[in-house]
Parts: structure tokens; sequence; C-alpha cells
């Protein structure tokens, strides 16, 4: 029985592991919260993990705030980390793509209906800025 070297695997071995390697950087890429600078927030679609970490009712529905821009829409309005927007512009939400194309399709201003973490539900009507914000204000931490 002829012997095969490792070494002549291990240009393939380094194709195969490169080419897992990148499928899980862009499957990792799509767990990412949403950003919505026109408002200054970041979320995400609620998991059932997430609604563990936080707490919530399994059937509640939305996108969680992750962050809050400094001096935003959003936060000058209260929106504060840890809420979760289940409804945007009069639609129930069940995705942060969702929560993002609502706010993408506002002209001056959005209606959120805003679940935070004591369980009270509230209307929040938040200005839409015509233009990304540039640059980087510093992120607000949520609520302890």
């Amino acid at each position: 029985m002829p012997e095969r070297s490792v070494r002549s695997r291990s240009p393939f071995g380094r194709v195969t592991v490169s080419i897992l390697a990148i499928v899980a950087l862009l499957f990792a890429g799509s767990v990412q919260a949403q950003d919505s600078p026109r408002i200054g927030v970041k979320v995400r679609t609620l998991t059932a993990e997430l609604r563990k970490q936080h707490k919530l009712p399994e059937d509640v529905k939305g996108a969680l705030v992750t962050a809050v821009t400094a001096g935003s829409p959003a936060q000058e309005k209260g929106i504060v980390a840890g809420d979760v927007i289940v409804e945007a512009a009069g639609k129930p939400v069940d995705t942060q793509e969702a929560v993002a194309k609502s706010i993408a399709a506002a002209s001056e201003s959005i209606t959120l209906k805003v679940l935070n973490s004591k369980g009270e539900r509230r209307d929040v009507t938040v200005p839409v800025a015509k233009k990304p914000a540039s640059g980087s204000a510093p992120i607000l931490p949520g609520p302890k």
C-alpha cells in the first residue's frame, strides 16, 4: 500500500477551512443589528433567546432596540435600549428589516408602538431626518 503524505492534502484542507470561515462570516453578518440612523436606533429581530434574556412574553414579536444614538430623535422621544418596537407606521413588525423599511419609507415622522422593559406599551412619534446622520455620535447604554 503506497504511503500518502499528509502534506499533499494540506492545501485542500486549507482551502476547505477558508471556505468554511467565509461562509461562517456571511451567516454571522445576518444577526447583526440593523442601523437606523435616520432616527438614531439600532435594532435586532426579537428571537426566542433575546425574549428570554429580556424576560419578555413568548407572544411578543418585534425588533429589540439594542442602542440609541446620543442626541438623536429617538433619544429625545424617550426610546432606550431594551425597548421593543412592535409596530411601525400603524403596521405590526416582526423583524429588524421591517422596522428599517418603515423608517426609510417615512417622510417627516414615524409613529412607533414601543414595549418597554416593564411591559408597558406606548405610541411614540419620532421625527425622521432627511438624510442619514454622518459621523459617529456616542451610543447610550440601556437602563440597568
